[in-house]
């Protein structure tokens, strides 16, 4: 009872839910590209090593300018920053439609990069404002919802849309993005900033200060959920077409499943945010989508395959929100420097997963597999036992 009065609470916060609905316009139109850009990549020629290329670019133009757009984004404001993000959505998806060869998907996707880059350490600095401290956890189980029902939409309506054009796909998410603009210039407002007695996210924002910082295991834990997702982005696609005869039409459907997913998985995590500390779910779900991710080479069948897809992204559903909770209770005054760097650390897990998986695949498709979960592992084991070192965090 108290858990779902602590959620409604928050869901009667109307410039949380604007910027709730930002995320879910924003995951809407990304939704609809994601099962067609592959395939419509391999129309220009693409090869694997480029498709993987496609992906890192995504990734390295996010990691170069987060921390930058996360300072800007304390200077004039998070509102303005979110704005230029969905800004630079619009033009990508416009270049992505006029694409003549794979040079421009290649700047359609660098572009898609810099505008994550600006988007997210906005979008999550807000909400860590809009939230307390006892309530965070739940409020970025919030957003995951929000990103995750998009990601239910918009595959289907790209899968829709591309079997009349592919061109009307790209425009329509680019039509999503100029309302979603259209919407955060005119309903959000930015909030007031929080006293502080010390600006610790100025001091976080030197890499090597982490170095000796409990912080740094948090940053590692997005590194490693984002190069989970990295590794399966650059492998699934070929993978289940060897292995299912998978086209566009059926990875659109898995996505779908994936969004439902992550959207179940961010409900019960937002409870149990509420009840239980954020390390212990970061420990359960590494261990569950470190198996799933495994599992997902071995499965006999497509219903199997839902299974083990399904344990990967539970598990990266009640990981992911308490990683980032742990971050932000690190600071209380500016966030946007230690969450530009944040998106940093997620972005060069973007950018390394897929090669490093797509190198692996190349050798044997199952050292692909058994490598991620190793290093997924790995984390879990280094994170146990510093919580066991360290008694608590």
């Amino acid at each position: 009872m108290v858990l779902n009065m602590s959620l409604m609470e928050l869901l009667k916060q109307r410039d949380l839910l604007n910027v709730l609905f930002a995320v879910f316009m924003f995951s809407f139109g990304f939704g609809i590209i994601l099962p067609i850009l592959p395939f419509y990549s391999i129309s220009f020629g693409a090869t694997p090593f480029e498709l993987g290329l496609l992906t890192a670019t995504f990734a390295f133009m996010s990691l170069i300018l987060s921390p930058v757009f996360g300072k800007i984004a304390d200077s004039i404001g998070r509102k303005k920053v979110l704005a230029m993000g969905t800004t630079g959505f619009i033009i990508a998806y416009i270049v992505f439609a006029f694409a003549d060869s794979l040079f421009l998907v290649f700047v359609a996707r660098a572009i898609e990069g810099v505008s994550a880059a600006a988007m997210f350490p906005s979008a999550v600095s807000l909400i860590s404002d809009y939230s307390t401290e006892k309530t965070r956890g739940a409020a970025m189980s919030l957003m995951g919802m929000a990103f995750s029902l998009g990601f239910i939409l918009g595959p289907a309506f790209g899968g829709l849309a591309s079997h009349i054009s592919i061109p009307i796909a790209f425009f329509l998410a680019a039509l999503l993005s100029l309302t979603n603009t259209v919407l955060v210039v005119l309903f959000l407002k930015e909030p007031k900033e929080k006293e502080e007695s010390k600006d610790i996210a100025q001091k976080e924002f030197n890499l090597l200060s982490h170095l000796k910082s409990r912080t740094l295991l948090f940053f590692a834990g997005t590194f490693m959920l984002s190069f989970l997702i990295g590794g399966l982005e650059a492998v699934f696609a070929l993978f289940t077409f060897e292995k299912f005869g998978f086209g566009s039409g059926e990875v659109g459907l898995v996505f779908m499943y994936i969004g439902v997913l992550i959207f179940l998985g961010q409900l019960v995590s937002a409870k149990l945010l509420l009840k239980y500390r954020e390390t212990t779910l970061i420990k359960a779900g590494f261990l569950m989508n470190s198996t799933g991710f495994l599992g997902i080479f071995f499965a006999p069948d497509m219903i199997t395959l839902g299974l083990t897809l399904g344990l990967m992204v539970l598990g990266n559903s009640f990981s992911m929100p308490s990683v980032i909770s742990m971050i932000t209770k690190r600071v209380e005054g500016k966030r946007g420097a230690i969450l530009g760097l944040n998106a940093s650390f997620q972005s060069l897990g973007q950018l390394i997963g897929p090669i490093f998986a797509g190198f692996l695949f190349g050798i044997s498709h199952i050292f692909s597999f058994i490598g991620i979960w190793a290093v997924l592992l790995g984390y879990f084991v280094i994170f146990t036992l510093f919580g066991f070192l360290k008694k608590e965090f």
